[in-house]
């Protein structure tokens, strides 16, 4: 009696287990993909194509690409379920997976770059960047201390380069960042680098080197906007896929990324959109550090 009741425990527990996975994920019928607008929208907006006809040749199913009108624009999509995958800013990632949005299944990889911008070619891709304070050429500003009273451009209060980040360099150097310097929300890395330009900021935190984004219009732009010193090493950008995505379809997306990063053709296209050059299997443990600083940065009230 003992042996039959057991076996009945063990075969209701499996089809508990079965049943719950069939009926808890998600497996669309068009994937849903959303970028970040962390530089131009229009830039972003001629890759969408590109990058729909890449995966849907990798996944063999209906891609649509799409670009999010913020940072929280695209963590809301993803909490609602509208969106299945998310190229999420380092910060976003983390706000978007606390609030279980988002589970990290790849991280970007990029050349690192010298104070001048040059890509560091011969030495390997790395998985973290920094952020650079950026200074107009005749702002007088010469060191963090300079800064107190000045306006600093960023492209977002959500972005980690842009604001998380220095921030936090600056309370770590006895500068309130609430009181002390004003901050210009420019929509953009690439903004936040014109808003030097313009004369609407007097330094810039942005993503290093966020210069060469604007190179093209301004081709003397480290004449205009010169580098005056980077934070520590920030985590990388993620490609991330809601929690109830199927395993799966995860896995498939998570090759297709990857191959499409092997392909010279392919990573072209994601080089255009974020200048990722190559992915890497990513935890959720490597962004604690992200969740350390967000932490401290609640004390702090920005408009």
């Amino acid at each position: 009696m003992k042996k039959f009741l057991l076996a009945v425990l063990v075969l209701f527990v499996f089809i508990g287990v079965v049943g719950c996975s069939n009926d808890d994920y998600v497996n669309p019928e068009v994937l849903e993909v959303q970028l970040i607008p962390s530089r131009d929208s229009a830039v972003l907006d001629a890759q969408r194509a590109p990058l729909e006809a890449l995966l849907e040749a990798e996944l063999d199913m209906e891609v649509n690409v799409t670009v999010a009108t913020d940072y929280n624009a695209l963590i809301e999509a993803m909490a609602s379920g509208q969106v299945h995958v998310g190229l999420l800013a380092t910060a976003s990632y983390v706000l978007a997976h606390d609030e279980g949005a988002a589970d990290v299944i790849l991280k970007s990889l990029r050349y690192d770059v010298d104070d001048n911008g040059n890509l560091l070619t011969d030495q390997p891709l790395v998985d973290g960047y920094k952020s650079q304070l950026v200074v107009a050429a005749d702002s007088g500003i010469e060191t963090l201390e300079d800064l107190v009273g000045k306006r600093i451009a960023i492209s977002s209060f959500t972005s980690t380069s842009g604001f998380v980040w220095p921030a936090n360099l600056l309370a770590d150097n006895d500068i309130d960042p609430e009181l002390d310097v004003t901050w210009v929300n420019a929509g953009g890395h690439d903004a936040a680098i014109l808003a030097l330009v313009n004369g609407q900021a007097d330094a810039a935190f942005t993503f290093k080197d966020a210069r060469t984004l604007v190179v093209g219009d301004y081709p003397n732009i480290n004449e205009l906007v010169i580098h005056l010193q980077d934070t520590e090493s920030i985590p990388n950008d993620t490609i991330s896929v809601i929690p109830n995505l199927d395993p799966d379809l995860v896995q498939a997306i998570t090759d297709a990324f990857l191959a499409i990063a092997a392909d010279e053709d392919g990573i072209a296209i994601m080089d255009a959109i974020y200048s990722h050059k190559g992915y890497a299997v990513a935890t959720d443990d490597e962004y604690d550090i992200v969740r350390t600083y967000l932490e401290r940065q609640k004390a702090w009230e920005f408009e």
